[in-house]
């Protein structure tokens, strides 16, 4: 029976903790533009916002940089950073209501941005005393049998949730990294393109005009050569 207890209380902390609201969003904001989210916090969350630009448009004067902003029900800023390229804050929250964030490119005439983002909203206080509940006091015996205390459980599960958010968090670090300089990588590669395009009509056209030029020094019917005459008679 102690057992059958024990699997129920290890069930109803991962149902509690996994009761944190998470969620990673990826947004392409336009030039001259403005995106917003909006979450519902209640009161004693704590509202965790991280982003980071990972495109800044293929113009030349491009830039990965974007507004950020958090407001509160009564459109009140709580946190608000200008031309960063990535940031992570944390908020607790003191009233009920829906929360506004916003990622503004109203600065920029000709670039857009594309901005990764993780939202989280869960309550960092939450305990684990009630499962103290599930355990009768006339389990004693089995409880001391199994050498199971809540206490321990509350301690570990809590250990893995913490091992569990620095692994996701690491490894969404390593991916949005990764699209960054893939798609630094992508513009680069496209300016290369067109430069190259560039220099090569540019040669092939210099190649044509000395070769016209040259043929037009022995050739009489040219209409550059009455010109070649003129210079060296000069």
């Amino acid at each position: 029976m102690a057992a059958k207890k024990l699997i129920l209380a290890i069930v109803i902390v991962m149902f509690e903790i996994a009761a944190a609201v998470e969620r990673e969003i990826t947004v392409h904001v336009d030039a001259g533009k403005e995106e917003c989210f909006f979450e519902t916090v209640i009161k004693g969350n704590t509202l965790t916002v991280e982003y980071q630009v990972i495109d800044g448009g293929s113009t030349q004067m491009a830039e990965l940089d974007i507004n950020f902003r958090i407001m509160n029900p009564r459109g009140q800023p709580l946190i608000a950073e200008f031309k960063k390229s990535d940031g992570a804050h944390s908020q607790r929250v003191e009233e009920l209501g829906d929360y506004k964030i916003c990622f503004d490119n109203k600065f920029s005439y000709v670039s857009s941005k594309t901005v990764y983002f993780e939202m989280i909203n869960e309550n960092e206080d939450e305990e684990y005393d009630d499962l103290a509940g599930i355990f009768d006091d006339d389990e004693e015996a089995d409880t001391e049998y199994y050498e199971v205390q809540v206490s321990d459980i509350e301690g570990k599960l809590k250990k893995i949730k913490e091992d569990i958010v620095k692994a996701r968090h690491l490894q969404d670090l390593i991916r949005v990294t990764d699209l960054k300089d893939r798609s630094i990588m992508e513009h680069n590669f496209e300016r290369v393109n067109v430069m190259s395009c560039v220099y090569v009509f540019v040669l092939i056209s210099a190649g044509l005009c000395q070769v016209a030029l040259v043929r037009s020094l022995f050739d009489d019917k040219s209409k550059i050569n009455p010109l070649w005459k003129k210079a060296f008679k000069d």
